[in-house]
């Protein structure tokens, strides 16, 4: 099925996409000019079903890729002229001139508010379409968490481009873990971003190798909440219904700490419990995105499932990018978790994306068996 999306499944999207976005995925503020620009100037967002894609057409995956950047580094680009806001755009120029060839449809590499609207807006502005789809089902903080990776997908050849005009044609890599580190490094000498268009592939290989249905899925996950909210009802119970979640904890946040860890931000959350979690603590730590949790210093739901940390009257998700995390102390929040794409769970899966690929010494459960042992 082919769909035109409206003004209302944008903003729908956005409120999806930015909870099952894990605390990352790029916010909406950084897109929603983006698609005002789109639509002022008369263009369609269309959404096909990954089924629907003719097998001989090229699909791209496109996006940014940002970087932790030290103070150093940031002395040396403020002498440089910025003259791509949005790099990605060129990105996309710059693959379709080497190949010799433009891209029939864009896929998102992940779920985020950000990273989902941008491959819509260019693919808008390409008079292309968007897949109905993405290579992990929530957001990941690397480039080689990706289903893709699991088929066995090739990210290169690859275009790079940094917002002061540097261009770099990836034609090889040795592997995707290699591709995340060359591409966060240009990220991180080029003010904290980079756009990236990379896996050049027919539509009959990429249909196996992502989740199936993500934008749609988000799309029907904001499309509730804003209706629950006309009608007074609770949006984040609506939330759990409509996502098939989990509520794990209820409580105000005591903490929420942030350090760049090299190209990435890494960080905990602290929340002391409240109503039937009273006298109990939750911890949540970060990548870029909430990837594990502690109940009572006890490890509990992990990656590659989803922990989504969502204000308790809202339901909208909160996020690791904010100016300021301090800002989140106080706030009461939920923490819902969300069953994984099945993919992850194979030994490749576990691999790339499982808790001990973090360094942590945790074995992964499943979260429905976990929430069984809960309080």
């Amino acid at each position: 099925m082919v769909e035109r999306l409206t003004e209302t499944h944008l903003q729908s999207l956005l409120i999806g996409a930015e909870i099952l976005g894990c605390g990352g995925g790029g916010p909406p503020e950084w897109v929603s000019g983006m698609i005002s620009n789109v639509l002022k100037q008369g263009k369609q967002f269309v959404l096909i079903d990954p089924e629907e894609i003719p097998d001989d057409k090229l699909v791209v995956i496109v996006g940014r890729v940002g970087g932790g950047i030290s103070e150093e580094m940031e002395r040396k680009v403020l002498r440089l002229k910025k003259i791509h806001e949005n790099p990605e755009f060129i990105a996309v120029e710059e693959l379709s001139k080497f190949l010799g060839e433009k891209p029939y449809a864009f896929l998102p590499s992940e779920i985020g508010a950000g990273n989902v609207a941008l491959p819509l807006c260019i693919a808008a502005m390409n008079n292309a379409v968007t897949i109905d789809g993405d290579a992990c089902g929530r957001a990941k903080p690397e480039i080689a968490i990706s289903t893709t990776n699991i088929f066995g997908l090739s990210p290169t050849p690859l275009a790079i481009v940094s917002p002061f005009g540097d261009v770099m044609i990836l034609k090889e890599a040795v592997d995707d873990s290699r591709v995340e580190d060359i591409c966060r490094q240009m990220a991180v000498v080029s003010g904290g971003l980079c756009g990236v268009c990379r896996l050049p592939v027919r539509g009959k290989d990429v249909k196996k190798a992502i989740i199936h249905d993500s934008i749609s899925r988000a799309i029907a996950i904001g499309k509730a909440i804003l209706e629950s909210q006309t009608r007074n009802e609770d949006p984040v119970k609506t939330f759990i219904e409509v996502s098939g979640g989990y509520e794990l904890f209820r409580g105000i946040v005591e903490d929420w700490t942030r350090t760049k860890a090299g190209a990435f931000m890494e960080g905990y959350v602290f929340i002391k419990g409240i109503e039937k979690y009273s006298g109990h603590r939750m911890k949540v730590w970060y990548k870029n995105e909430f990837l594990i949790s502690w109940l009572n210093d006890e490890p509990f739901v992990t990656c590659p499932d989803l922990i989504c940390i969502v204000d308790s009257r809202t339901s909208r998700g909160l996020s690791n990018w904010i100016n300021n995390v301090k800002d989140n102390i106080g706030k009461r929040v939920v923490v819902v978790g969300i069953k994984c794409a099945d993919v992850w769970r194979t030994d490749k899966g576990l691999q790339l994306f499982g808790p001990e690929h973090f360094g942590f010494d945790i074995k992964y459960i499943p979260i429905e068996k976990l929430v069984d042992l809960k309080l």
